[in-house]
């Protein structure tokens, strides 16, 4: 070290000699350390910039950090997959929303689990008693014995995407106006024969059967095609890439593949291009979410954009709601959607070079 860093090092090693909120004065560090007061108020000024203290009237001290807010609340994360804690787009997304708007709320993340750590009513009451939380937030609901042990024994409960009935607060999205949208704009596109690809029943299926019927398109019922899949698998590329296949060895397959995911969309573009058919020149194809894949695809995916960060914002705030306040009425809030158009149903491109959205 030179003089001037041993100097400016022996400033704050007396700096930190001192007691409580006590200040230094220039002209002691001065007398101290036997330079002119000058010099000092020179090693000062660079070490306030460098932050390392803070002159006030009388006198120089260290700067205290903000002592952390304690954490109000403790919450559990419940995913319904069993295996894909942190490998499925659409979750991670709902989780960084939790994520930052716990921690904004002064609540600390004390477990994420799947389905897997809950299948039993022991394993639930084994969870509550051994990793106690405040509030469970669950992103999807596998109906069980062990999820109504939960719902009946837990302090606070809010479930994503699915319901748990009206005496739990549900962060849903418009799953049933995205699909229309949609089938509209196919419809739009002059595409008369549609397919839909699910792993099963919901409001995204039902929107599909409406929009069918509004416009009076063909509602062959082997065009809606429910894979029943194994809980790891989820709603993955296999199961879209199994229901391609069932829907291209119809007769008269279908101009248009609707997907309730676009993680199911991706697998069904793969066993379009496998059969040597062009997206969206042979079969167009669309999905739901707009995970991050979905505009690299080849082509790029038509979707119905979710906002997954939001309801996990939503979510975290209806838990703090309901565990400060005993009498809460529990809300049941349903997130918008919205089209995002590319390539893969055929759309064209707007003049700015970026797919339009509606």
């Amino acid at each position: 070290m030179n003089k001037k860093q041993l100097r400016q090092k022996a400033i704050i090693d007396l700096m930190q000699s001192l007691t409580g909120e006590q200040l230094l004065k220039t002209t002691e560090i001065a007398e101290q350390l036997d330079v002119s007061e000058m010099t000092i108020r020179r090693d000062l000024q660079e070490l306030e910039a460098a932050g390392q203290i803070e002159r006030q009237h009388g006198g120089v001290i260290i700067p205290q950090p903000d002592a952390p807010l304690p954490t109000l609340y403790r919450v559990g994360i419940l995913l319904v997959s069993r295996d894909m804690k942190f490998s499925d787009p659409f979750f991670n997304e709902v989780i960084e929303g939790l994520d930052c708007k716990l921690h904004d709320l002064r609540c600390h993340i004390q477990y994420i689990r799947t389905s897997a750590d809950v299948e039993t009513i022991e394993q639930s009451r084994l969870l509550l008693t051994t990793d106690p939380v405040d509030g469970i937030i669950t992103i999807g609901v596998k109906r069980s014995a062990s999820i109504t042990y939960l719902q009946q024994n837990a302090p606070k409960l809010v479930t994503i995407i699915d319901s748990l009935g009206e005496k739990h607060d549900t962060i849903l999205f418009d799953g049933a106006g995205g699909i229309q949208k949609i089938v509209d704009h196919l419809y739009r596109l002059g595409k008369r024969r549609l397919g839909f690809v699910t792993g099963y029943y919901d409001d995204r299926e039902q929107g599909f059967i409406d929009a069918i019927a509004r416009l009076e398109l063909d509602d062959d019922p082997a065009l809606r095609v429910t894979i029943t899949y194994d809980q790891p698998k989820g709603w993955s590329p296999v199961v879209g890439e199994e229901a391609a296949e069932k829907l291209l060895n119809l007769s008269h397959p279908p101009e248009a593949i609707v997907c309730a995911s676009d993680r199911l969309a991706i697998g069904v573009m793969q066993r379009l291009h496998q059969y040597g058919l062009r997206v969206p020149d042979d079969i167009a194809v669309t999905g739901v979410d707009n995970i991050s894949d979905a505009a690299y695809t080849i082509p790029p995916l038509t979707t119905v954009h979710v906002h997954k960060k939001l309801i996990g914002a939503l979510a975290a705030e209806r838990l703090v709601r309901q565990m400060e306040n005993p009498d809460e009425v529990p809300l049941q809030i349903c997130a918008p959607t919205h089209l995002v158009i590319r390539e893969s149903c055929g759309s064209q491109l707007n003049r700015g070079g970026q797919a339009g959205t509606t």
